[in-house]
């Protein structure tokens, strides 16, 4: 890519483009209940994002430990604790939000 080139749109960028999926019948209707039938790109896309960035992170923690060694169990432990701090403020954050 030459440096004038515009680079492309990352993970949840850019304009939405139409797509057509095929979900079995019982998903497609689970999530039309939850999010009703206007929601439903929304859902998809959140989906479809986290997916793709557990996956790059995934990628990285797999290259990261490649390069310098595997977690100590040290390491494990803080990056749980930071991790149930953040699912507690979301979950409070969640709970604010909905009244």
């Amino acid at each position: 890519m030459d440096a004038e080139a515009t680079p492309p749109p990352g993970i949840g960028e850019g304009p939405a483009k139409v797509i057509s999926v095929s979900l079995p019948e019982g998903t497609v209707h689970a999530l039309r209940s939850k999010v009703g039938p206007r929601g439903v790109s929304a859902m998809v896309a959140a989906a479809i994002e986290q997916h793709l960035r557990n996956q790059a992170m995934d990628e990285y923690l797999a290259d990261y430990q490649e390069e310098f060694g595997e977690f100590t169990i040290e390491e494990r432990r803080a990056a749980d604790e930071v991790w149930a701090r953040a699912e507690e403020a979301e979950a409070a954050w969640r709970r604010r939000a909905a009244g």
